[in-house]
């Protein structure tokens, strides 16, 4: 008996899958309850979920009448011959996509913490930057504006932070009664963030002992 495998759930397929169903993203991660960061990442090529995520879902696809197998035949159907036989095995989308590597020296669990704490900064910067801009009673910015950029600029800043984080490259060290360095500032003023304590790594384990010698 031959057993025909099941292809692997790529970015492209996910996002036939859901045009298939007429399915926003939206549609998706209520139906699932999958984290939205995990398949906004992942569709766009920069993220791959875990496997019970992936498997998640493939179910769920598949519970509304999803034909992997043709689907992966119409995705694949204008690549190489030699392309196509290895595609799914590989588990690649089919349209590169610039992306990051995560560092290995950092386990899923934290990964998927970090990933959540950008999105949901996205999903805030989005909201602030709609905000309407007002003047004060002598002009210039008023202070509800002047909050809301602070606010904005310091979601930026974290998630620049964060982002660098998952490459293995960490800018924050402990912060310090009394800062010597720029960068005892920047360890004071990361201290707000929920995800301080992930974001803390010794001089060693940041790089910046390379940095400074």
């Amino acid at each position: 008996m031959t057993i025909t495998q099941k292809p692997l759930l790529t970015p492209d397929l996910s996002k036939a899958a859901r045009r298939e169903l007429t399915l926003t993203q939206s549609n998706v991660i209520a139906e699932t309850g999958i984290q939205a960061y995990k398949l906004k990442q992942f569709e766009a090529g920069r993220f791959r979920p875990d496997i019970a995520s992936l498997k998640k879902l493939t179910d769920f696809y598949e519970s509304q009448g999803v034909d992997f197998e043709k689907l992966q035949a119409n995705v694949t159907s204008a690549l190489p011959a030699v392309e196509r036989e290895t595609l799914a095995q590989r588990g690649l989308t089919t349209h590169a996509k610039p992306g990051f590597l995560i560092s290995d020296d950092i386990d899923q669990e934290r990964v998927d913490s970090v990933l959540e704490r950008m999105e949901e900064n996205d999903q805030r910067v989005f909201e602030l930057i709609a905000q309407e801009h007002t003047t004060g009673l002598f002009g210039g910015a008023s202070d509800a504006s002047e909050k809301s950029m602070r606010e904005l600029f310091g979601r930026l800043a974290e998630n620049h932070l964060l982002f660098r984080f998952l490459q293995g490259k960490g800018l924050v060290t402990e912060a310090k009664d009394n800062p010597s360095t720029i960068g005892d500032h920047l360890a004071n003023w990361a201290k707000d963030s929920p995800l301080y304590d992930v974001l803390t790594l010794s001089d060693e384990a940041s790089g910046l002992d390379d940095l400074e010698g």
